[in-house]
């Protein structure tokens, strides 16, 4: 059997171990301790590993995990489960979503291996990473040793669906780009497997400039290679106990996939998962063109049409803005709904799955980003 050790915690063949990675070393004499849960079956096979809650107010990841790696899924795998519960103890325990000692979003700051060289130049020296850098950093280096396959645990916000995103790959140069295919595929693959709505990031650009390429899964994916993909479970905040199980039934399904696992696909009918038939992709939209008071005449999950009207807009007092409505400009599904019933000029309302007609394996993009 592979041996995986993590923290202090270590693989034991039919059993599962728990432990601690001493991430950072606090001024007071605290200890910054990040969570390891392995399960290792008693035959061969991959490493597969869960994250959740980089940002300490996602919470259905944990559940998640609580309930899937178990004593019991010990004596069905064929290979090792690594689950991690929270990437991000200190923000859990204030329910914010950035850690208590650095308040930048945390899943944009895992390594950027192979995109060092073609982002922006930053103020901050790269050879003294920042203190969730360094947390990062070192859970990345457990990634890098031994993991295969990757899904990160997430929430999206309070009015939201369940979703999957489909990161693009990436590739330096021609020579490169068989390999990314077949890399694109395992990651297509896998999501396919997990059973919900699939959206694919922002294009090409847009992504590298939001530096989605250094979140926990698109480091993975992309400086790694390994197959990775983030799972969007709904609203964050909240633990909705239908969710929980439909994304343990899609998890297997992955497991499932990996060959780690015995028996049928199960479908997920826990919650709603819409069935476009084309490629969707994320997108903010509809915008708000004036400040003003919305309330929104659709629900997530919903199809629309181009021209719908999606949101009524109102001043304080309840009287109509404009024609008093907010419209989409395309087709689609829509994702999640603002929380805020305030807007101003260009603010996003909602996040809607539009079509995708971008490729899904790309050149990096030149080191300018406009």
């Amino acid at each position: 059997m592979k041996e995986i050790e993590i923290g202090n915690a270590k693989a034991e063949p039919g059993k599962l171990t728990y432990g601690f990675i001493e991430s950072l070393d606090h001024p007071t004499g605290i200890i910054e301790k990040v969570p390891v849960m392995i399960a290792q079956g008693r035959e061969n096979g991959p490493t597969f590993f869960l994250t959740a809650n980089v940002h300490g107010n996602e919470l259905t990841g944990i559940a998640v995990i609580h309930q899937l790696v178990t004593d019991k899924l010990t004596q069905e795998l064929k290979g090792t489960v690594v689950a991690i519960p929270t990437l991000n103890p200190s923000a859990l325990r204030r329910n914010h979503r950035s850690p208590e000692f650095d308040e930048r979003d945390p899943n944009r700051l895992y390594p950027e291996g192979k995109f060092a060289e073609e982002e922006e130049e930053e103020e901050i020296d790269k050879d003294y990473p920042e203190l969730y850098e360094q947390v990062a950093n070192k859970i990345y280096s457990y990634f890098e040793k031994y993991a295969d396959y990757h899904i990160d645990f997430h929430n999206h916000s309070l009015r939201s669906i369940p979703y999957v995103i489909l990161d693009r790959v990436f590739y330096e140069n021609e020579t490169k780009k068989e390999e990314a295919e077949k890399l694109f595929k395992q990651q297509k693959a896998m999501i396919e497997a997990f059973g919900v709505l699939t959206c694919s990031e922002f294009p090409a650009k847009k992504y590298i400039k939001m530096k989605l390429h250094r979140s926990v899964s698109g480091a993975t994916l992309n400086s790694l290679r390994i197959p990775a993909f983030t799972a969007e479970l709904g609203e964050n905040s909240v633990i909705i106990p239908q969710v929980v199980k439909g994304s343990i039934k899609g998890t297997r399904n992955v497991l499932k996939w990996a060959g780690m696992l015995e028996g049928p696909r199960e479908e997920i009918t826990e919650f709603l998962v819409p069935k476009p038939h084309e490629q969707l992709r994320r997108c903010y939209h509809p915008r708000a063109k004036q400040s003003g008071i919305i309330r929104f005449l659709v629900n997530p999950g919903d199809q629309v049409k181009k021209g719908q009207p999606v949101a009524l807009i109102t001043d304080i007092l309840g009287r109509k803005l404009g024609d008093g409505y907010i419209l989409t400009e395309y087709d689609g599904y829509m994702i999640a709904l603002r929380s805020e019933m305030t807007v101003y000029p260009n603010d996003p309302i909602a996040e809607m799955g539009i079509k995708d007609d971008a490729p899904l394996v790309v050149p990096i993009p030149s080191k300018k980003i406009n």
